[in-house]
């Protein structure tokens, strides 16, 4: 009886990421959409109405694979060792990611400061990196 629970909480577990992996897809389509038409009208080009469906492609495009990634996950409930869905979480990550690139290229188009905002962040790693010895001492210190 005790197994069978901890298999139900399991399974709401792995649904409940899931979920949050549609959502978390939409949300990054929707956003990207938002940037698209922003950049557009900044560069005075005409929006068309096959931009929409072309989004709505997009969402059933990047939820496929992310089913596909559940399917694979499914499998993965024969070993004790899978506790959550990894390959949901892995191919959502990706849908994000080439999601990130269009809306930083949106803003690039725009001509929008966040556009820099990856050159800022490699500067402060390569900052970092050149400065590990103050890295080590602020460790040092917080022990």
């Amino acid at each position: 009886m005790n197994l069978h629970l901890n298999i139900t909480q399991d399974v709401g577990h792995g649904i409940m990421v899931m979920f949050l992996c549609f959502i978390l897809v939409l949300f990054s389509v929707v956003i990207d959409l938002f940037t698209g038409i922003q950049a557009a009208r900044k560069c005075k080009e005409k929006l068309q109405s096959h931009i929409l469906r072309r989004t709505v492609n997009k969402v059933i495009s990047y939820l496929t694979v992310v089913f596909f990634g559940i399917f694979i996950d499914v499998l993965g409930l024969c070993f004790p060792w899978y506790a959550i869905p990894y390959c949901c979480i892995i191919t959502t990550l990706c849908c994000i990611l080439i999601e990130g690139k269009s809306v930083i290229e949106n803003h690039a188009k725009a001509k929008n400061p966040a556009a820099s905002v990856p050159e800022t962040v490699a500067e402060i790693a390569e900052w970092l990196k050149n400065h590990e010895d103050i890295l080590r001492e602020l460790k040092n210190k917080a022990k």
